[in-house]
């Protein structure tokens, strides 16, 4: 009698636990996605932006370019981008372009009875490379106080260009631009970045870009540039019709 009264307690649980048709029919529909088409879709849009920049691992001299750049969109998750960079110098005469470690190596030299100057070898002047970026991850920000949902993504890039760089190969206090051209060598380049939308047409943009180019002097090798640039770019109505 004790088996039996225990018997029927397991399948008395055991039936409480199974899901009756209607609660199976319900967990069921519970489970439909509603699948909503991605806001700030780029696919067939022209972006245009200009970005601020800083080459962070240059101790010996500050450079801080300026950009531009245009890049297409031609699917959702691929673009190509065309950037031009220019170096704009800050000062006058052999301080024009300054740094933590140049202007102590100057403070060092100025008490030598035969210190006329520092000559900085492989200056650099302007840059342009074109780029294929690709957007893997999106994701959105919600903002509880103020209620409002923002859209970001990230991306990856791997381009190839050139750089401006005067060598300084006549040194001395006679060098100038006619007796030291500037010379274009070829470079490439790779990175990562984030695009947070502003708006459907104005986006925040910052990313990290590794730059390697051939090195002329001392040992030769490969000169890097680490760039950190921060800008804004518009994106343009699309192409393609929706």
């Amino acid at each position: 009698m004790r088996y039996r009264f225990r018997l029927l307690l397991y399948v008395f649980a055991l039936s409480a636990l199974l899901p009756t048709p209607q609660a199976s029919a319900q967990s069921v529909g519970e489970q439909i996605a509603i699948i909503t088409e991605r806001a700030n879709q780029k696919s067939g849009r022209f972006e245009i932006g200009a970005f601020f920049g800083w080459v962070a691992n240059n101790p010996y001299l500050t450079y801080l370019p300026l950009e531009g750049r245009l890049a297409f969109h031609f699917a959702e998750g691929f673009s190509f981008e065309g950037t031009f960079g220019y170096y704009p110098p800050f000062g006058s005469g052999q301080n024009r372009y300054s740094g933590p470690l140049r202007n102590r190596l100057i403070e060092d030299l100025r008490s030598d009875p035969h210190y006329v100057r520092v000559e900085v070898f492989e200056q650099q002047e302007l840059y342009g490379h074109f780029d294929l970026q690709w957007t893997p991850l999106y994701g959105k920000i919600y903002t509880e106080g103020i209620k409002a949902l923002g859209h970001w993504e990230i991306y990856l890039q791997l381009g190839a260009g050139f750089i401006g760089v005067l060598d300084f190969e006549n040194s001395g206090s006679n060098t100038n631009r006619e007796r030291n051209p500037m010379r274009m060598r070829p470079t490439v380049n790779f990175g990562a970045g984030t695009r947070f939308w502003l708006l459907d047409w104005l986006t925040l943009r910052l990313d990290v870009r590794h730059f390697l180019f051939q090195r002329q002097f001392g040992n030769g090798g490969v000169t890097q540039n680490l760039t950190v640039a921060l800008g804004l770019s518009f994106v343009l109505p699309s192409l393609y019709r929706r």
